[in-house]
């Protein structure tokens, strides 16, 4: 499995995607209209599984000096085989000229969390403050490259 750009091809597998963890994400409208721009703009990376359907997609964004993972997930079914890694690893890659990448992911009390703070640890993020809404705050993760 290798890590891609995104193409309107892979809209579909995406959306299934946005499905299966939109409870845990919470709602996410008009993801299609997101998914479009960012392949456009070439910020929208990919695993697909030997069957051309995406495993794990991930998109990105920021500036040349603070760039950001906005949203990464992976399908149910292919989660501990390292897709996670690979996606984390090609943003870490593609955005080589940024002096910080952040994301915002699952605050530490819940479980199902842990294994996504675990990556980004193991990647070489530091975890950082809480942010975002009370009754809804994220655990914000850093990774500092200058």
């Amino acid at each position: 499995m290798t890590v891609a750009n995104a193409t309107m091809a892979d809209i579909d597998s995406w959306l299934e995607i946005v499905r299966e963890v939109e409870p845990l994400f919470g709602p996410m409208p008009d993801f299609a209209a997101t998914l479009r721009e960012k392949i456009g703009e070439g910020q929208a990376l990919c695993v697909r599984g030997e069957d051309g359907a995406v495993q794990g997609a991930m998109l990105l964004g920021g500036t040349t000096e603070h760039s950001w993972i906005r949203w990464l997930a992976v399908r149910r079914a292919a989660r501990r085989r390292g897709v996670g890694r690979r996606l984390v690893a090609a943003a870490i890659a593609h955005l080589s000229a940024a002096h910080t990448i952040s994301l915002d992911t699952f605050r530490e009390d819940l479980a199902e969390g842990r294994p996504a703070r675990r990556l980004y640890e193991r990647m070489g993020f530091a975890a950082g403050p809480l942010v975002g809404a009370n009754d809804a705050p994220r655990q914000r993760y850093v990774l500092a490259r200058r």
